[in-house]
């Protein structure tokens, strides 16, 4: 998996988009009323996303990082390393990297 991704503030957003209230704190420990989580809570949701992200998305993104490396090697195979597309892509890439945009939709 590259680094650009976070797996811990992936891990976060999955653990807020699953309990809206993750963030608050529980004021008292009664469970019918009120909203929020306490400090347990959260960690046993953070496990549960941890192994959802670790065994399903990881593996799903490292695969389609694959797929697009592929992709791209037969692009180049193609074309040629020499051709004006490929030089284009590559000077697009370089300047992303220097910049440390992401990609087309980063400003």
């Amino acid at each position: 998996m590259p680094e650009a991704l976070d797996r811990a503030a992936i891990i976060e957003a999955m653990c807020l988009t699953w309990r809206h209230d993750f963030g608050l704190e529980r004021i008292n420990d009664d469970f019918t009323v009120g909203c929020g989580m306490s400090d347990g809570e959260r960690d046993f949701l953070r496990r549960e996303m941890g192994q959802l992200f670790d065994h399903h998305f990881a593996p799903a993104l490292a695969a389609a990082i694959e797929l697009e490396r592929q992709a791209c090697l037969e692009i180049v195979e193609s074309h040629g390393a020499a051709h004006p597309k490929i030089q284009n892509v590559v000077a697009e890439l370089e300047k992303r990297v220097v910049s440390g945009r992401r990609g087309p939709t980063h400003p």
